[in-house]
């Protein structure tokens, strides 16, 4: 929808046109009743003035009973001048004010008060026409981006209703086996305990609080997503060069022994607004990952495409399962491959919720191994 601010025409311009044009009738119309009584009342006079003297003696005069008739007439006459002005004065603001109604305010209002009725009953499915360029008109628009924004909002508060369910279905499920452990750990200690071994008694108290940790972990992963979930963005300029080079150091960190290589298609660009600690997290994730399923190499591109700022991690390893592409960024999701017990499958899930946040995705794919590329929106917006 193109911006209706260029040349715009302001509604108290249109409405002097119709009072100016009210005037002229009323004024045009007044003159033209006036003129017509004062014409009629001319030639009455001029006929009485001729045709109806009657002699009295020597004189000509007109008879009581015709002079009596006479001032009834131009009392009449003048009484049509007094009420006809005014009623045609009233009848062309009436007019004039109904054609003004229905050319500038009818149909924008119908619109307003239908799209104020669809938003009061959360129906957001639909598009409020900008019906011209004045102030009816921005206001119009204003109710479209209106909309949109509250469309938008209500997207993504059930998104974000759809994702708190699917990770407390996920939660429940994944507590179910520790917890079912130390259930039957703990009926058998009950139990047995004085037949036990001290050695049988120690490792199934080991058991316990292996299971035990694990349900620590998850109860901290449950407030680290609570607290992801109340993250505000704050984008500021962040130097290129600076963030580049910050990226290389942390990755030779995390990616050793490991060889890491770092690509950027970032040339003559100094600065971009972003959350840098955002990306940063981001980041490290991706990069821990991949140095856990990587033979030997790792490759990070940097680039920016409309308007986001992309990074794209590579390892040689065996890279995705066709149901890791599709599982893998749910919460607490697991592959089983090497490694994966001993992690709680929140990194791809968590890197997903902030790139979100960012405005930007998340996608994964398979390209000479596992291919994770994020995106992350730049600007005000």
């Amino acid at each position: 929808m193109g911006k209706i601010r260029e040349r715009k025409r302001s509604l108290k311009w249109d409405f002097v046109k119709y009072v100016l044009v009210c005037a002229f009738l009323a004024l045009g119309g007044s003159g033209a009743i006036g003129i017509s009584t004062s014409n009629i009342e001319t030639e009455y006079m001029a006929v009485m003035d001729e045709g109806l003297r009657v002699f009295v003696g020597e004189r000509k005069e007109i008879s009581p009973a015709v002079m009596k008739n006479y001032v009834f007439i131009i009392g009449l006459v003048d009484l049509c001048q007094v009420v006809l002005i005014p009623l045609w004065s009233l009848l062309c603001v009436m007019v004039c004010g109904v054609i003004f109604y229905r050319r500038k305010l009818g149909r924008p209002i119908g619109i307003l008060l239908t799209a104020s009725e669809n938003i009061s009953q959360n129906r957001l499915d639909f598009t409020v026409e900008v019906p011209g360029r004045n102030e009816l008109g921005l206001l119009c628009q204003s109710f479209e981006k209106m909309r949109i924004a509250l469309r938008e909002n209500n997207l993504e508060m059930w998104r974000q209703i759809e994702e708190r369910k699917r990770l407390n279905a996920a939660f429940a499920h994944d507590l179910r086996t520790p917890l079912t452990v130390l259930k039957g750990q703990s009926e058998m200690l009950e139990k047995y305990a004085p037949k036990m071994s001290q050695e049988k008694v120690a490792g199934t108290a080991r058991m316990m609080g292996r299971h035990i940790k694990r349900l620590e972990a998850y109860v901290n992963t449950m407030n680290d997503l609570q607290r992801l979930e109340d993250i505000e963005i704050k984008k500021q300029p962040v130097d290129v060069a600076g963030l580049i080079r910050q990226m290389g150091e942390t990755g030779s960190a995390v990616c050793q022994p490991k060889e890491l290589v770092v690509e950027d298609d970032l040339a003559g660009l100094e600065h971009m607004d972003l959350d840098a600690s955002v990306v940063m997290q981001v980041y490290e994730n991706l990069l821990s990952n991949a140095a856990r399923f990587a033979k030997g190499r790792v490759k990070v591109t940097l680039g920016l495409q409309e308007g986001m700022f992309l990074i794209t991690v590579w390892d040689d390893g065996a890279g995705f399962t066709g149901k890791d592409l599709g599982e893998a960024v749910k919460p607490f999701y697991t592959s089983g491959s090497q490694g994966e017990k001993a992690h709680l499958g929140m990194g791809l899930n968590i890197c997903k919720i902030l790139c979100e946040k960012h405005g930007g995705h998340l996608e994964l794919s398979n390209g000479h191994g596992a291919k994770v590329a994020a995106a992350f929106r730049t600007g005000s917006r």
